[in-house]
């Protein structure tokens, strides 16, 4: 990875979460990330392991799932250039992660130690501020994604899906995308057509 999308992937976040770094801010951050390469299936982190990392997606994309008490695999949430990754709920409750985070293609992205991210966040309002929204993005996604399955039926679910990520719907598999949705493969397959034909 060269300089230029380095440079690229923190002027967008800084601009995504309306956060301006200073330089010496800047400085801290690029150090304790460093890039990685992952191949489509590997996994950022796995069910009953511990949170360990940050992971910030410069190129790919990711999904958070599980598998239910019936061995149905079942995806939560989606991850795309510009998103944290990172198993939340591991991480402050200490415990192992109740999710996998798998790569959904070849990606991208910038890692750091979360013991590292905490030392150089601990006591410095800009960074706790940077990391403050970033973590509440996630967070609104998630609330955003559960309040769905009580407000909306399966077409509306679809076509927020479609409004929030506009290029994901061409690179992730139908049925991980149906298992978000919380509908069949077949019935998400005659939402798309009814769609096509009504265009």
């Amino acid at each position: 990875m060269n300089k230029t999308k380095t440079d690229r992937l923190w002027s967008g976040l800084q601009a995504k979460f309306g956060v301006s770094l200073d330089d010496d801010n800047l400085a801290k951050v690029r150090a304790i990330f460093h890039p990685r390469t992952m191949k489509k299936n590997d996994f950022f982190i796995r069910e009953g392991e511990k949170s360990t990392e940050i992971g910030l997606i410069m190129k790919g994309a990711f999904r958070t799932f599980y598998i239910d008490e019936l061995g149905h695999d079942v995806t939560k949430y989606f991850y795309v250039e510009g998103d944290l990754i990172l198993s939340y709920l591991a991480y402050i409750s200490q415990k192992e992660s109740t999710y996998s985070v798998q790569a959904l293609e070849n990606s991208e992205i910038f890692v750091a130690s979360i013991h590292d991210w905490e030392k150089i966040v601990d006591g410095n309002y800009q960074l706790l501020s940077f990391y403050k929204k970033m973590v509440d993005t996630v967070l609104v996604m998630k609330e955003e994604h559960a309040t769905s399955f009580k407000l909306w039926n399966n077409t509306e679910r679809y076509n927020n899906f479609c409004a929030s990520y506009p290029e994901l719907n061409q690179r992730i598999k139908q049925c991980h995308l149906a298992s978000y949705l919380g509908i069949t493969p077949v019935t998400l397959s005659r939402i798309r057509t009814k769609q096509n034909l009504n265009k």
